[in-house]
């Protein structure tokens, strides 16, 4: 019975392995997981095969160890992803045989087959008749010759060996199969009886460098092969000494290299398309790694700024030098502030100075990136130049200024002369007699003050819009609006304590206009109540009272500028003031049941803060 040594650090293979070798009576598994261990067994020769599961370079370290005190134990190698091109220096180094490391019940398989004809090369006929069967005696050290015929079998990669004048005298089924070629169509022959000129020409020249001046060589050749067609590989090549240390040969393992040629083909279309899309875009992209350090710039910079990309990938700090001195404060503390994977979307606008002096705009917006398998990989930003949209805004509030103060001179003088007229009419009222005329007075006095409520309506409306949107504690607005308000109870849910909502500064004279309208038209309303919901993502805001509500046939007029019993401008107003940041208000209420006025505001216009709390 072969005994085995298994040295690995992943209990779940280990366990796997363990499990698998069970089937095999012919052998006896032991498994440690530190090299102490593995040194302690092999000095009391309790094991025939050393077997390594660790990395490679770890595996060699081990095998150095165990060499010093047990020159003959056999010593394989199980080789992960990747190292496979390593095979050709483990050998050198004294490796008895490398398998590629895989699912257990097949590399279990694999290493059995493997041990099977290690023993039988090392045994012939003659060995067997010495006393003690080969497994008694697998301990007895390998031979080069054995080397090489475990490997042939074991390796799924083409392998070969050359003698020093470019003979074949070994290969593999591997090498066999690359070739389209039987074993003894290939020993005995040259690279010239092979392969194309060119191909003999150039395996000739590289061999004779390694003869010459022994290293383990490495290069990537495109093979032509003898059946046609041609194939992209890795060379993996190491001289054969003898005894007294004199090259005599030459072996070799060929890795394919087609599917990664094909996947770095497939990266390089995929590099190429983003990169002419972003280098094509008209705003300045980059990406910027975790570390802080910019990967990619693009081409756009140089319009905007007169800065080359090259200038800010080798000096990350310039996009804060060309910053506005105003503004430099505020970007410095958003580059060099802590970023992580849960850093969200910014967004700001702010100016630089470019190259030439001149002033821009710049609207900045950046957020994290990852890959498919949600590894972070930095941020990604983009700047859009906006220096002729801040112009424009400019000259549009100045000319609002502009329009603004003639409409508020223009409504001061018409009210002052409506005073006056109104003054008149309301004399000659009281003066005059006569019936008719005094009709046509009434009149002549609603006309000025329907004159006085549409001017006042303008002042009101010319204000919608003109102020950014803000945050506003919807309690208290509702407390300010109800100030003044004659209505008993005006109630407010718990809901609300702590709600913010994103909103025209005018939001007030909403609720307040709700309010109005319950006490001039519900016929006695005493109470009143504001409360919310969550609903589709969407909060919604409720407004109820106890009065006599608002019929059917009137619910979609409601909102139209001048329908109504007062001004006719109220609700106008209120719909319009929420329209600014694209909230709907609509009347759900049951006639004779009360109003139930419902305001919907989208997700991002709306948040909870518990410091609110009342």
């Amino acid at each position: 019975m072969v005994s085995l040594l298994l040295i690995d650090t992943d209990p779940s293979f280990c366990s796997d392995i363990d499990k698998e070798f069970k089937k095999y009576q012919e052998y006896t598994l032991q498994i440690v997981s530190s090299r102490s261990e593995a040194r302690q067994i092999a000095d009391l020769h309790q094991s025939g095969i050393i077997i390594s599961g660790c990395s490679m370079s770890e595996s060699l370290e081990i095998l150095r160890e165990i060499r010093d005190f047990r020159e003959d134990v056999p010593f394989i190698v199980l080789a992960a992803r990747g190292e496979e091109e390593c095979m050709v220096e483990a050998i050198s180094a004294g490796v008895d045989l490398v398998i590629p490391k895989g699912e257990p019940g097949k590399l279990c398989q694999a290493l059995s087959t493997a041990i099977s004809r290690m023993i039988q090369e090392k045994y012939t006929p003659a060995k067997r008749a010495c006393s003690g069967s080969a497994e008694e005696k697998i301990s007895v050290g390998p031979s080069a010759g054995y080397c090489i015929e475990a490997l042939k079998d074991a390796i799924p990669l083409p392998v070969f060996s050359r003698d020093i004048s470019g003979v074949y005298n070994d290969c593999n089924t591997a090498f066999e199969e690359l070739l389209g070629l039987s074993r003894s169509d290939i020993v005995g022959k040259t690279n010239h009886d092979i392969f194309p000129s060119d191909v003999a020409e150039h395996c000739g020249h590289m061999d004779e460098l390694i003869i010459k001046h022994p290293y383990i060589q490495q290069y990537e050749y495109n093979f032509s092969l003898p059946q046609g067609g041609s194939l992209d590989v890795l060379i993996s090549k190491n001289v054969l000494r003898d005894e007294t240390g004199a090259v005599y040969g030459i072996i070799g393992i060929i890795y394919d290299l087609s599917d990664r040629k094909m996947f770095e083909q497939i990266v390089y279309a995929s590099e190429e398309k983003y990169r002419t899309l972003a280098d094509y875009t008209y705003d300045w992209e980059a990406w910027i790694s975790p570390e802080g350090v910019y990967q990619y710039v693009s081409p756009s910079c140089e319009r905007i700024t007169g800065y080359q990309p090259e200038e800010f990938l080798s000096d990350p700090d310039l996009v804060i030098d060309i910053t506005h001195l105003d503004d430099k404060e505020k970007i410095r503390c958003h580059y060099q502030g802590e970023f992580s994977p849960e850093t969200g979307a910014c967004h700001m606008d702010y100016r630089i100075i470019t190259r030439s002096g001149e002033e821009r705009w710049i609207s900045h917006i950046c957020q994290s990136v990852f890959r498919d398998d949600g590894t972070w990989i930095g941020r990604r930003e983009s700047k859009r130049d906006i220096t002729f949209r801040k112009e424009i805004e400019k000259a549009y509030q100045q000319a609002n200024l502009k329009l603004s103060l003639l409409s508020s001179i223009t409504r001061h003088d018409v009210l002052n002369q409506l005073s006056v007229l109104i003054g008149f009419t309301d004399m000659a009222l009281e003066m005059n007699t006569d019936p008719e005329i005094g009709i046509m007075l009434r009149r002549v006095m609603a006309a000025a003050e329907t004159i006085s409520n549409q001017i006042s309506f303008t002042r009101t409306y010319q204000d919608i819009g003109l102020q950014e949107l803000a945050w506003q504690q919807v309690y208290d607005v509702i407390r300010n609006a109800s100030d003044g308000i004659s209505i008993a109870s005006v109630e407010t849910d718990k809901t609300l304590r702590d709600l913010e909502v994103l909103a025209d500064p005018l939001l007030e004279k909403v609720f307040f206009c709700l309010l109005d309208n319950s006490e001039r038209h519900g016929k006695s309303v005493s109470i009143c109540q504001f409360s919310c919901r969550e609903e589709d993502e969407s909060l919604v805001i409720v407004y109820e009272d106890n009065g006599v509500g608002i019929d059917s046939h009137e619910k979609m007029r409601i909102f139209e500028r001048g329908y109504g019993k007062n001004t006719g401008y109220g609700l106008f107003l209120a719909k319009e003031i929420l329209a600014m940041s694209g909230v709907t208000i609509t009347e759900t209420g049951i006639s004779g049941e009360g109003v139930r006025f419902e305001i919907r505001f989208l997700p991002g216009f709306f948040r909870r803060d518990a410091g609110l709390t009342r």
